[in-house]
């Protein structure tokens, strides 16, 4: 195969002899090891771990998606910041154009039947993760809420979220109790409404009041008015 390698240091203090010359070493080593033919090493100092933010990696790519058949890496966070980054690099970019991924910390390389198993594996893995993390979210959430906590949602009017927590909204508070006076003095919610809309008193979300979002506020304040 004709490869493209990829070689990363995160900063500048970083790039002496040892870090990038042994990945380049150790990529040469693979290549002449498997008899591949390396083209061009890339080699990128001090950029983002998003692979939108480093130039020379975009420029790897281009090529792999030219004349090379695929990138060597020496480690999976050269190429990417998690497994996940890497399964939609290969998923979305590689493999459309049949072209390999070969990471040798992980004796990875797509373009042979061991490699696409270990990364199945990693794939499943990676899932895995997901899920688990969305489970822990939602049981998080429901414990939190069964506690009378707050736990997801928009804050009910009159008060507002802080670091995951409820605190009162003063300038709403101000307004529920406007609301309750003039309720209390027999105007309909409509009427409530027309006058908030009236004097600018801003809603939950900014737009105009209506009758009804004036009845839910009655409906939850203390000493319910109907």
């Amino acid at each position: 195969m004709k490869l493209v390698g990829y070689i990363r240091v995160s900063s500048e203090t970083q790039a002496d002899n040892t870090s990038l010359d042994e990945q380049r070493r150790r990529i040469q080593a693979y290549c002449d090891a498997f008899q591949h033919e390396l083209i061009q090493v890339f080699e990128e100092v001090g950029s983002g771990k998003n692979a939108g933010d480093r130039p020379q990696f975009q420029a790897a790519l281009d090529m792999v998606r030219g004349e090379a058949d695929g990138i060597v890496a020496l480690k999976l966070d050269r190429i990417a910041r998690n497994t996940r980054d890497v399964l939609a690099l290969v998923e979305d970019v590689l493999q459309p154009s049949n072209k390999a991924l070969v990471l040798l910390d992980l004796n990875v390389d797509t373009s042979t039947p061991t490699g696409r198993m270990i990364l199945t594996v990693m794939a499943a893995v990676a899932q895995l993760e997901r899920d688990t993390i969305s489970e822990r979210t939602k049981s998080g959430r429901a414990a939190k809420a069964a506690s009378g906590g707050y736990a997801y949602g928009s804050p009910k009017f009159g008060t507002r979220a802080v670091g995951g927590e409820l605190e009162t909204h003063e300038k709403e508070q101000e307004t529920i109790v406007l609301i309750r006076r003039h309720r209390r003095s027999g105007k309909s919610y409509r009427e409530i409404a027309a006058y908030l809309n009236a004097q600018s008193i801003p809603s939950k979300r900014g737009g105009a009041w209506i009758h009804t979002s004036v009845k839910v506020i009655l409906d939850r304040a203390k000493g319910k008015v109907m």
